[in-house]
């Protein structure tokens, strides 16, 4: 997962860099909305973390900006010294999906983003999605392989969404944990293993249809293009 942090305090930004990295996330963060929308032209991040009070630009202004360049297809997480109802329903209405107040608690911080990271999970993809020969129906929670249905758990269709909708992303065994058995799912690393490998196998995503289910060595796995030998 690829989280923006938008904070002009430096100290700030090192602190919840801090608090994040055990998620084993890819951290990217910002002094300011001109340099986000500079790394908006060639970068994608899976979830923002902005401040109330920014120079220039208010994260409180910036949100409605961003929902109108993104949508609503990735979550953000805003966080302030004000903590009045008041502040609340504002952030709420400019378009965040959550809301902390400072000073920011660790634990508190990573169970928000857990939580807007399943949430999101669930709601991204209800329509269907076409990835080659692929195409993943979210209504019917199935996966069709040149149209051919494919028989999968709950958990294989899960990951198969994820990596699907998420193509060339790298994703840590924990972050599978985390997105598709739940952060407190009574399961190990093995377990990862097994359904990705049996995901691999039913799907055929060894490189034959143009898409390999690859595992990056220590780090996880990653469902890239596979390009052909010239």
């Amino acid at each position: 997962m690829h989280i923006a942090i938008l904070e002009d305090d430096a100290d700030q930004r090192d602190f919840l860099a801090a608090c994040l990295r055990p998620l084993g996330s890819v951290i990217s963060d910002f002094a300011s909305v001109a340099e986000l929308q500079r790394a908006l032209k060639g970068e994608r991040f899976d979830l923002f973390i902005i401040d109330w009070r920014l120079p220039e630009v208010s994260g409180l202004a910036f949100i409605p900006q961003l929902r109108r360049q993104l949508g609503w297809e990735v979550p953000v997480l805003m966080i302030t010294a004000a903590r009045s109802e008041q502040d609340v329903v504002a952030a709420l209405e400019a378009g965040a999906d959550d809301f902390l107040p400072k000073p920011l608690r660790p634990d508190e911080l990573r169970a928000r983003v857990q939580a807007l990271t399943r949430r999101f999970l669930r709601q991204a993809v209800a329509s269907i999605r076409t990835l080659g020969p692929y195409r993943v129906d979210g209504e019917r929670r199935s996966v069709l392989l040149e149209e051919q249905p494919v028989a999968l758990t709950d958990r294989e269709y899960a990951l198969a969404s994820l990596f699907m909708d998420h193509a060339g992303e790298l994703f840590s065994r924990g972050q599978l944990l985390e997105l598709v058995w739940g952060i407190r799912g009574d399961v190990t690393t093995r377990t990862v293993d097994t359904h990705v490998s049996r995901l691999r196998r039913k799907l055929e995503l060894d490189g034959r249809h143009g898409w390999r289910l690859r595992s990056v060595y220590q780090h996880g796995y990653r469902l890239e293009l596979q390009h052909e030998a010239s």
